[in-house]
């Protein structure tokens, strides 16, 4: 008697967990965009990339309906960012359509207000999928590319050096050198200053009978 009772119960636990509905199922989806678009610019459909017209059948796929359940800004990280700003970090960047999937920009992204030099800035979106008997949620993973749009900028507009004149007898390819201020760059590391040059701005105004000489020398970027 008691083997019966114990063979009822574990079918019936059996039965439970196979019938019950796939309420803990999430797909995982990347999509990819670039940054300064308009809003209302397309990202990606999560019923597509999430595989749900395989899934289910076309009656099924034609009932199902999606909603934005947590979104955060982007991040270098790819997680909900503790140091994006206050008013950017409430604002909503995404939205889904409801009957579609389709995933939008709601305003234009500024992707170096949240990913300032980085090479990689990922915001993520969850989409919940409804009705109930077909609960899921789908994480979208949305990496933000970057668009060459900044201009490199120095400090200082002007730097004033003065160099010794060299005694006689002086090795004359000895030289000393000296720093300049790092030009700031907000893109991303492949859109960033790669190199320096130094133009020379010859100054008119140089009184040559006098044997005076000037030169101011500009750094820019190559």
């Amino acid at each position: 008697m008691a083997s019966i009772v114990v063979l009822a119960s574990c079918l019936f636990l059996h039965l439970t967990s196979s019938s019950s509905p796939s309420s803990s199922s999430s797909s995982v989806v990347e999509f990819h965009v670039l940054e300064e678009l308009p809003p209302g610019s397309y990202v990606g459909n999560v019923a597509a990339d999430a595989g749900f017209h395989r899934k289910y059948s076309p009656r099924v796929a034609a009932t199902l309906r999606f909603r934005v359940l947590f979104q955060s800004p982007p991040s270098a990280a790819g997680s909900p960012s503790r140091a994006a700003p206050a008013a950017a970090a409430g604002r909503a960047l995404f939205a889904v359509d409801e009957s579609s999937g389709d995933v939008r920009t709601l305003v234009r992204i500024d992707r170096e207000r949240y990913c300032r030099r980085a090479g990689r800035c990922v915001a993520r979106v969850d989409v919940v999928v409804q009705p109930a008997a077909f609960f899921e949620i789908v994480r979208a993973r949305i990496h933000l590319l970057d668009i060459n749009d900044n201009t490199p900028t120095f400090p200082l507009p002007l730097v004033n050096h003065s160099l010794p004149e060299s005694p006689p007898g002086a090795d004359a390819s000895a030289s000393a050198g000296f720093r300049v201020p790092e030009a700031d760059d907000p893109d991303c590391p492949a859109f960033g200053v790669q190199r320096y040059l130094i133009e020379s701005v010859p100054d008119e105004a140089n009184d040559v009978k006098a044997a005076t000489f000037r030169r101011d020398y500009r750094f820019s970027r190559a």
